[in-house]
């Protein structure tokens, strides 16, 4: 748990230093409501990142559905959810950015509903 709790905490830090950056001479001031445009790089190493934690979540699912653990990872899944919603808000330049992007996007959902199918399937029994 500490080890999350520290990465949580670097996720957090990482965000306000991106918030406090001045902005770059000759690109335009970013509204409040727009997507910040960032380098293909930094979305790839999110995604990555958050691939990692979204396994971590389905081996913690996959222990609770199996009998080991007592309860849900709600903590962890609450935690990823905030991560996914973070990567929806990017603006990816390039194409094979934002396929691979999509493509990520779509294997989340894909967990997602499994996680809830399975939950309400074991809240019946």
């Amino acid at each position: 748990m500490a080890n999350d709790d520290q990465r949580r905490k670097a996720f957090w830090d990482e965000e306000e230093e991106e918030s406090d950056s001045p902005v770059r001479p000759g690109s335009k001031p970013q509204t409040a409501g727009a997507p910040k445009a960032i380098d293909a790089e930094a979305v790839d190493q999110k995604i990555h990142d958050t691939k990692v934690l979204m396994e971590q979540t389905h081996q913690l699912y996959q222990h609770y559905f199996n009998g080991v653990e007592k309860r849900p990872p709600a903590e962890k899944a609450r935690f990823l959810e905030a991560r996914i919603k973070e990567i929806e808000r990017m603006n990816p330049p390039g194409t094979a950015t934002r396929f691979k992007l999509s493509q990520f996007l779509a294997q989340y959902n894909t967990f997602k509903e499994l996680w809830e199918k399975k939950l309400r399937e074991r809240e019946r029994k």
